[in-house]
């Protein structure tokens, strides 16, 4: 049996270890915490519960298909239909963006000048230089008004992140092609073949989804069915090759003992970056070297009669231009059922990112008050929360800035060069838990046809 050894608990070395396993292959997951899931953090409060890390996923073949071996389909929590709307904040109040083109027209998020744009936007011309970034690349083809009042929050929400410091194609790889291949983002859309949902996917499920305990329900799981090959506590601080097999160095003899036939990297880029480091310099340089803003998360929970304002929606985000302390706020006791009482809302604030960094540094009681004065004037509360509690990520989320096509493609040629060495993690094809999930299904394929040969 050819064994292989998976460096990472989170949800991509959970996955791809499951997946190694199913087919056959003999695995060790190696996590240094406690516990495995990574920033997958479910917490039940009572009668709340939390999610620390992220609230939810997009629907899609992948996860649905994972679900369904793991026998977690009766454990789905599809988002409420309330929760479709998107708001955000313009001059102080919030509005509800434009789910459908034609509902553009109506909207006063936008000027008429900025609509005639948008609405222009299959005949502007030209595709997208190299190093484009996100903000260049939408005022190109959408303009400057709807950069600031979609697409920068947009950005906030997933990535934390700057537009004008994240490269297109890389952050939105299909963004990035459908200007390649249609010329046009719209008409992309119109024309461009959507993906058929897979036999275990329901035709109506809406497009976010969770788990009825959180989304801790899925990484939880996955650890179950690897209950004999995982090894928690137990830091890997290096990578060799011996004899044509690999090992690696821990804390542990009986796991230092241990050869394999192949490794995979299913770590933060900053621990990647040292488990490289005897390999390639450079490469071990570039992982290093990737920003990981740091993030706040608030959790708040108010009555419904104290909170002037129909939480009707996913939450809402704030652009740039509006000049917050928070990068914006979701309604979780409205996206799904039971995370919260009957009476009470609960709030999932966000402090922080690449654009106030600054503020991660404050004391927690410095941030409650920030989110707390926020709360109050866009959304009218008029007494105080129930509780409220704060978890920092110091590195949260990958940013796949301008010039990170360079870091995969060196990551390609590692893996050229130092074979039976594999990645799989969120700094490598995609941030979310759906790309994770998808990313390990391609890495399962890629070692296994290694394994063969």
């Amino acid at each position: 049996m050819k064994k292989v050894c998976v460096i990472g608990g989170g949800i991509s070395g959970l996955c791809v270890a499951y997946r190694l396993k199913q087919k056959g292959a003999g695995v060790l997951l190696v996590e240094r915490k406690a516990v495995c899931g990574g920033n997958i953090q479910t917490e039940r409060n009572d009668d709340f519960l939390i999610e620390w890390g992220p609230n939810s996923t997009l629907a899609s073949t992948h996860l649905f298909e994972l679900v369904a071996e793991l026998g977690l389909l009766d454990e789905v929590a599809p988002a409420n239909a309330t929760a479709k709307k998107r708001y955000i904040l313009k001059g102080g109040k919030l509005r509800a963006l434009p789910l459908k083109i034609v509902q553009i027209v109506g909207t006063d998020i936008l000027s008429t000048k900025a609509k005639l744009k948008l609405l222009g936007e299959p005949f502007v011309k030209g595709k997208s230089p190299e190093g484009e970034s996100v903000a260049e690349f939408f005022r190109r083809r959408l303009g400057q008004e709807v950069l600031d009042y979609a697409v920068d929050p947009f950005v906030s929400g997933i990535f934390a992140g700057n537009p004008d410091e994240l490269s297109i194609e890389s952050a939105f790889p299909s963004l990035f092609k459908m200007e390649a291949d249609y010329g046009s983002i719209l008409r992309a859309t119109a024309l461009g073949k959507k993906e058929k949902p897979g036999k275990f996917v329901p035709k109506e499920i809406s497009r976010t989804v969770s788990f009825k305990n959180g989304m801790q329900t899925l990484t939880d799981k996955l650890a179950e069915n690897l209950a004999g090959e995982i090894r928690t506590e137990t830091e890997v601080v290096e990578c060799k090759t011996e004899n044509g097999k690999w090992k690696i160095k821990t804390d542990d003899a009986e796991i230092n003992a241990k050869s394999f036939d192949a490794i995979v990297v299913a770590t933060p880029s900053f621990v990647a970056a040292k488990l490289v480091d005897d390999f390639d310099g450079e490469l071990s340089q570039r992982l290093s070297e990737i920003y990981h803003p740091p993030l706040a998360v608030i959790v708040s929970a108010f009555k419904k009669k104290d909170i002037n304002f129909d939480l009707d929606g996913f939450g809402f985000l704030i652009p740039k231009v509006e000049r917050r302390k928070i990068l914006g706020s979701l309604w979780s006791s409205v996206i799904f059922e039971k995370r919260a009482p009957e009476n009470v809302h609960l709030l999932t604030t966000f402090i922080g990112g690449a654009r106030n960094a600054e503020l991660f540094d404050k004391s927690d009681d410095e941030l409650f008050q920030i989110a707390q004065t926020e709360l109050n004037e866009i959304l009218g509360l008029k007494g105080e929360p129930i509780f409220q509690r704060i978890r920092r990520w110091k590195k949260a989320i990958p940013q796949y800035n301008i010039g990170y096509e360079k870091i995969t493609d060196s990551i390609e040629d590692f893996k050229k060069e130092h074979a039976g060495f594999f990645f799989c993690s969120n700094f490598y094809r995609g941030i979310s838990v759906s790309d994770c999930i998808k990313s390990s299904v391609v890495a399962t394929e890629e070692i296994l046809d290694y394994l063969k040969k």
